[in-house]
């Protein structure tokens, strides 16, 4: 398997995973709402970088990893509810994760010479 066929089917599953968190929890919360709309861009940022020819597959995949790690960051900010130490933590460690996927994500799209983006 390629790579662009890899993006392309973590792309299908997190846009199933998507529909059924959102059938499940319908109508979601505001920032979960986010979250989940974010996941689906991802997903659907994937899928496209894995079919099409016409746009170059690492500007779809490094767009889909910005969006990923943006719903990262969201799902930290959910976890301040109740104010507790440990859920700062939390949120401070996620938020860095996510900023971190954003970041490699933009150097996909700038075709960063530390990635290997051909097809």
């Amino acid at each position: 398997m390629n790579r662009r066929t890899i993006t392309q089917w973590l792309g299908a599953a997190l846009v199933a995973f998507v529909a059924a968190a959102v059938s499940v929890a319908f109508p979601p919360a505001p920032l979960l709402a986010l979250q989940m709309a974010l996941l689906a861009v991802a997903g659907a940022l994937f899928v496209a970088g894995g079919l099409t020819d016409r746009v170059r597959w690492s500007l779809l995949a490094g767009l889909g990893n910005v969006a990923l790690g943006l719903s990262l960051v969201v799902s930290g900010v959910t976890t301040l509810e109740d104010g507790g130490t440990a859920d700062y933590a939390y949120a401070a460690l996620v938020a860095v994760g996510g900023l971190t996927l954003a970041a490699i994500g933009v150097l996909y799209v700038v075709e960063h010479e530390a990635f290997d983006t051909a097809p």
